[in-house]
Parts: C-alpha cells; structure tokens; sequence
C-alpha cells in the first residue's frame, strides 16, 4: 500500500509525522511544509497516479480542490482522507468503501484521539455494505453504478437478492435472500456475468482454475487465444481466474508462461501420480498417456488445482494447446 500525506502548517507537520508512524507497513511519501516546496497540482496529480490513500492536512476545500479534476470512478479512485491539523477531526472524503477511506479514517482517528466524521449512509445507518464487503473478499466489482440500488433498498428495509455460484460461508442481514423472483433488485456472485434482477450487482471472486496442456514449441499466444476465445462463448470475467496448473513436464512451454502473465498468475505444476490419483470423469487419450504418464492433463490440472471442484469447461482444443476449467467450491 502506497500512502501519500501532505501538510500546511506548523501543527500539519507535527500530525504529519504522527500519521506516518501509524503507516509503518506502508510505503508512505511525506510532503511537509518545511521542505521545498512542490506544486499543489503537480503534487496531486503524482498522488492519484501512485498512491492507494491520500491524506490532506488542512482545510477540506483544498483537498476537494485539489483532487477535483483527477476524479474518475468508484473503482479507480484512490482513498482521500482530510485532517485538521490540531487532529481533531478525520473525514473520508473520497472512495469510503471500495478505496478504504473510511476504515482508514478510523485506523487514523484511533491511534491520534481525533473523531472520525463518517458520512456514508449505510455506516452511519449500521446497514450493511455490499461494497465494502466486496472489497474484503477481494471480489472484483463488474458494475459499480448498481451499488446504489442496493444500498438504497437496503437502507429501505427492502429485500435483495442474492445468487452465488460459489459457496460463501457468510451470515448475510435477513434482507439478503437467497432469491431470483420478486425482488427489484440483487447480487450476483459468479465467475459469469448474469443478470437476474432488474438492477443486478455483479461480483466476481477469484474462484476459476485453468488446467492447460501444450504441445511443444507451440505458438506462445496459442493458450491466450482460446481462453480469449472460451471466456466471450461462456460470457466469464478475466478476473475470476485464481490459478493456471499444468503437469510439471509443460511447466516451461512458452504458451503456458504467456497465459500466467495473461492473467497475473504463478504457475502451478503437478506430477503425472498427482494427476492419476484424481478420480472423475475425464477424457482419455492414450497419445498422451504413452507421452507424460497421465491421460488427460488439462482437465486433472484445472479439477486437481480447484481444491477438487467442479469442471465447468472440458478439454477444449486449440492450436496445439488444450485448456479446461474448473470452479472452485468455497471462496
């Protein structure tokens, strides 16, 4: 995480030091008033670019100022928190939920004894945040602009629906239903991109495993293109791959290493034993039996990587490659 602070004043400098210590485990850029001056603009422009929190010492209008024209989505913005600089007050002013504001505005209230001014309506109503919660089991948030109407039936008293393909072990409020008819409006937890409610919340959690085999030498873009492929046919997030597996024969095939840095991923690698002590329903090929040992890689790997979940695409053939996916059981 990579926190910037800037303060004004005298006092400013006196907090500023204080709030870095709170952010040991961060990489924090300190800009005080008692060193050289640096362009405001030039300053916040650098911070938006780089930073995942920003902290303003001083009057809320100069951060609002400040950061107005580098503002651009829920989901890009980083975290903006205002001090005063006798650290009285600590107010989240941008990305409260998904950035982390507000919980850094508390972490910050906490350790300097100053209150934190929280304004989001489901907080300071005690209602549950589906943004938030999203946030924290690192679930990618496909449609940010249908938040709100889950945050305002809820703040209603209203029902929202909920589907997941994936078991999640969660309490959820009673207005959370495990539901696809009669509510307005609802979530979606899956790898796939469906709409069942008239507004539908997308979330997609890190929950695919891709099992991959490769001939040799074949094309380095081959895997990446049948993936691109499969993902448009199934309408599947980019994002809900968790993990490429392959029999550790392959584990350097140049297609194979594409597609991980595809989808920024490490490569995970599995013995020929490994992959015949899975039991299930695989394709069998006895060209690739007599080759690596196993009769089938692509699907043992994606079932095997899973944590012994479902497959959800069988072999697929490519150029020169195979791939299968799997979906895990439980995120």
């Amino acid at each position: 995480m990579i926190v910037y602070i800037i303060s004004f004043t005298e006092n400013g400098d006196s907090l500023n030091d204080k709030i870095q210590n709170i952010f040991k485990d961060c990489e924090v850029r300190a800009f005080f008033r008692k060193t050289k001056r640096e362009n405001l603009t030039v300053w916040t422009k650098k911070a938006f670019t780089n930073a995942n929190a920003i902290i303003f010492i001083g009057a809320a209008g100069i951060a609002v100022r400040a950061i107005a024209p580098y503002i651009k989505s829920k989901d890009k913005d980083p975290a903006v928190i205002v001090c005063d600089e006798l650290q009285r007050y600590v107010i989240p002013i941008l990305s409260g939920h998904i950035g982390g504001a507000n919980a850094i505005a508390l972490k910050i209230s906490e350790s300097i004894s100053a209150k934190a001014v929280i304004t989001t309506a489901t907080d300071i109503n005690d209602i549950w945040a589906v943004d938030s919660w999203a946030v924290k089991r690192n679930f990618k948030i496909y449609n940010t602009e249908n938040i709100k109407y889950i945050s305002s039936a809820l703040l209603r008293g209203e029902k929202v629906g909920l589907f997941s393909d994936v078991k999640i072990n969660e309490v959820f409020p009673e207005n959370v239903v495990f539901e696809k008819n009669d509510v307005d409006c609802g979530i979606v937890i899956s790898p796939y991109i469906k709409k069942f409610y008239k507004h539908t919340l997308n979330l997609i959690p890190k929950c695919l495993s891709i099992g991959v085999g490769s001939r040799k030498n074949a094309d380095k873009n081959s895997l990446v293109n049948l993936c691109e492929q499969i993902f448009k046919e199934y309408n599947i997030n980019k994002y809900a791959v968790s993990k490429v597996a392959t029999i550790n024969l392959k584990k350097n095939e140049t297609s194979v290493l594409k597609l991980c840095e595809y989808f920024g991923v490490k490569l995970i690698c599995f013995t020929c034993e490994e992959l015949n002590e899975i039991r299930g329903e695989f394709s069998k090929s006895e060209f690739v039996k007599s080759i690596t040992g196993t009769d089938n890689i692509c699907e043992r790997c994606a079932v095997l990587a899973s944590g012994f979940g479902r497959k959800i695409i069988d072999k697929t053939v490519g150029d020169g490659v195979t791939l299968s996916i799997a979906l895990c059981g439980e995120v």
